[in-house]
Formats: structure tokens, C-alpha cells, sequence
């Protein structure tokens, strides 16, 4: 197989559902199917020098958080993780030069998080007010699928067009998951600047035509993904679906547990990666998602006081060429277990690590768990000069490939940590 068949192979990000208004069924199915695999090597990977960012200190305050933010944040400089001459985000690196509207949506949320931090200003050609602007210019203008005018699957970076290797294998006329996770970070540009909110509204009401998948948005679903995705379109369309988030939470709560270690979770499939974007993201004040996230916590942690062994469940790239999902409670109600991302195939192979995952503890929670944890994966990986990589498996041995959703969620968990003052 050559280089690109393998690649091809990979970038499979979400599967399809069967119609562009059946959005329950695309989350449904989009979230567990395979997604991309870049593996990007930093010119550290080698040998490379340790961090000691977290190891060295002795309290992790703000100065230890900009810190974090700041190593997330060399992820995405021109070349590196954004394209030096469109402004627009890789997906996994200068490896891997497409991205999805899943993509875009981290890219626009980790320049929010990077002038909350600090870490840049708002004028210069690479201040937020000019990186905001070519996306900006990018959605306003970019080309539609002339048969359904919906976005394409995926852009190519470096010229802002269809991205055809990979469009072109799309099942369906839109991937309602990725449309989420875009409709949620234009929610929060236009609080945080105001000024773009007709242009947002434009692009969204507008220039493509979401309601269509406004009746597959459904009030039943008991899945953190669907609370997750259905808060962005419940951001612009309040009135038709903005309390379905709310109602999900509370069919979660109601659901029968199951008991790990000690700890009760809800008997549907559970992973980090949607409750920490969540908690960090939605400013939501429902005391169910907080109280979820925390029972998640603790999970992890007395996981570690009964094995010995460090785990950071979430989703991402493993030490094959599959994207894997780690669930601690999976989608057949046993505990700890890891599947492909179609959900079908169960994996018997070391569990990653994920550090995006261990500072968001941290961050949530600055125990003594989360910070051990930290700084096992901090001693175990390359300094991350061009931001983190994924994580290390439980024998210690480094997930190659680093991206926009490792570092951007990093991002997420620094602001909040110094929001609070952590």
C-alpha cells in the first residue's frame, strides 16, 4: 500500500448517515467511525529534549498554565499548524494539510482561548483580529457542493478548496457532527467579538441552509456526543431545539449505573473527549454535566489506586494506524475498554494516555492525581516545541502525530485554569 492509499485509508473521520436531515443518525454514527491518522513527526521527536514545566514547579498556578497554553499554542503558527498563506488550520500537522468544519471549529476556539491567555494581541498579520478574518473570509466565500449546497467533508488548507481525495468518499450531503462543533465556536466569536455577528449570522442562516436538519435533532438521545453537537445548533436555532441539550443531560441522569472500581456511572457510552469540550466551551450551570464530569474523575482515579496503572480514556490516535475510541463505559455497558471508531471491533492493546485529557483534570480539578499524572506523561514525552503530542501508552512508549484537537483542547483546559485562578 503507498504512502497516500495508507493516508486515504486513515482519513475516514466520521461515517455518514443515510440523509442530510437524519442528524440523529449521523451523530449517531458519525462519532463512532473511523477518523484521521496523521502522523506528524516534530523536529524534537528524536532524543528530544524533556519539558519540565510542571515537574519543576511547585505550585501549578497561572504562570505554570500560560506555560502550558503557550507550548499548545506553537501547535498553531504559520507552517506548523495553520497555513502561513491562507490563514486556514491542518488537521494534523504539516503532514496533513486538510480539515473538516469539526477542524475549523477547534482552530477558531484556540485563537479565542490564545487572546483570553495573553498569548497574542489583537492587531499584526497573526493577531486574532487577522487569523479571524481570513476564516471569516473562508466561510463567507468558500466553494459549496453545487448539488446540495452544503460545505464539502473536507478543504484543502493551502488554497481553501474541495479537498477531493477525501470529499469525494462522503456518504452524505452534510457531516452534521463537524457542522456542530463549527455552529459552537461561532457561538462563542460572536460573544467574543461582537462585531463579526452578522457575518456569523450570515454564514449560518444564509449562505448554507441548516434547518433541514433541525427535525433530526431529537430530545430521546441519552449520549454526551448528541449534548455536546445539539448545543450548537441549539446556540441559533433557541426557539426550535434550544432546550434539547438540557433534556439529554437529564435522560442521562436517569439512566441505570454501572459500578468501576468503586465509582457509578451511567450506562451509555462514556468518554472524555465531549464531556471536557463540554465543561470547557458551553459555560453551561447545569449541575448534571459538572457532577458527570466529576464521577468520570473519579473513575480514573480510583482506577489508578486499585491497578497502579495511569489512564486518561479519550479518542485519538493509537500506536497503529487506527484511530481508536477509549471508553470507560463502552457502548456494550462493560468498563474500560477500547473499540475502533465504528464501534465493532473491540482492541486488546495497551491504552493510551491522552494528555489533553490529563491537564484538563488538572485543571478541573489540581489533585494529586491529576498533577502525578501530568507530569508522567510531561517526563515521558519530547518537549513540545511545536505543541503536545497525543500521549504515551500504559508501558510508556510515545503516540506519534500531534493536532489541532490535542492541542486545542489543551488550550480550553489552560483558559479555565486561569479563569480560575487555579
Amino acid at each position: 500500500m503507498t504512502t497516500l492509499e495508507k493516508k486515504k485509508s486513515r482519513v475516514t473521520r466520521k461515517t455518514k448517515a443515510a440523509t442530510a436531515v437524519a442528524i440523529v443518525a449521523i451523530l449517531l454514527v458519525s462519532f463512532f467511525a473511523l477518523a484521521p491518522i496523521h502522523v506528524w513527526f516534530p523536529a524534537n521527536w528524536f532524543g528530544g529534549e524533556k519539558s519540565t514545566l510542571l515537574a519543576s514547579s511547585r505550585a501549578v498556578d497561572n504562570v505554570v498554565w500560560r506555560g502550558v497554553a503557550s507550548n499548545a499554542w506553537a501547535y498553531f503558527q504559520p507552517g506548523i499548524g495553520v497555513d502561513s498563506k491562507t490563514g486556514l488550520p491542518y488537521a494534523g500537522g504539516s503532514d496533513f494539510k486538510g480539515f473538516t468544519d469539526w477542524d475549523l471549529g477547534v482552530y477558531i476556539q484556540s485563537v479565542i482561548d490564545a487572546q483570553k491567555i495573553g498569548l497574542i494581541g489583537t492587531v499584526g498579520d497573526w493577531g486574532s483580529n487577522q487569523r479571524l478574518e481570513k476564516v471569516m473570509i473562508f466561510l463567507e466565500s468558500r466553494p459549496l457542493n453545487e448539488s446540495t449546497n452544503f460545505p464539502f467533508w473536507f478543504y484543502d488548507a493551502t488554497n481553501g478548496q474541495d479537498f477531493h481525495q477525501l470529499s469525494d468518499k462522503a456518504a452524505t450531503p452534510v457531516d452534521g457532527a463537524d457542522t456542530g462543533r463549527l455552529l459552537l465556536a461561532l457561538n462563542n466569536l460572536k460573544s467574543f467579538q461582537t462585531s463579526l455577528s452578522s457575518r456569523i449570522d450570515y454564514v449560518v442562516y444564509n449562505r448554507t441552509d441548516y434547518t433541514s436538519l433541525l427535525s433530526g435533532i431529537s430530545s430521546s438521545d441519552n449520549n454526551i456526543y448528541a449534548y455536546y453537537i445539539y448545543s450548537g445548533y441549539a446556540a441559533f436555532w433557541s426557539s426550535q431545539v434550544g432546550k434539547i441539550p438540557s433534556e439529554i443531560l437529564n435522560n442521562i441522569a436517569s439512566k441505570p449505573t454501572v459500578s468501576t472500581y468503586g465509582v457509578s456511572l451511567p450506562n451509555i457510552p462514556l468518554t472524555c473527549e465531549p464531556l471536557l469540550c463540554s465543561i470547557f466551551e458551553l459555560n453551561s450551570t447545569d449541575s448534571k454535566l459538572s457532577d458527570l464530569m466529576g464521577q468520570v474523575y473519579l473513575a480514573h482515579e480510583s482506577y489508578y489506586n486499585n491497578t497502579g496503572q495511569y489512564v486518561a480514556f479519550s479518542e485519538g490516535n493509537s500506536m497503529t494506524s487506527q484511530f481508536i475510541y477509549e471508553w470507560i463505559v463502552a457502548p456494550d455497558g462493560s468498563t474500560w475498554k477500547i473499540t475502533d471508531a465504528a464501534k465493532t471491533t473491540y482492541y486488546n492493546i495497551n491504552p493510551i494516555i491522552y494528555d489533553k485529557v490529563a491537564l484538563g483534570f488538572l485543571a478541573l480539578y489540581n489533585t494529586t492525581y491529576a498533577y502525578n499524572l501530568s507530569v508522567f506523561l510531561e517526563k515521558n514525552m519530547p518537549k513540545p516545541t511545536d505543541g503536545y503530542l497525543a500521549g504515551v501508552d500504559t508501558t510508556g512508549k510515545v503516540v506519534p502525530g500531534a493536532g489541532s484537537n490535542t492541542n486545542g483542547l489543551i488550550l480550553d483546559a489552560a483558559l479555565y485554569a486561569i479563569q480560575k485562578g487555579r
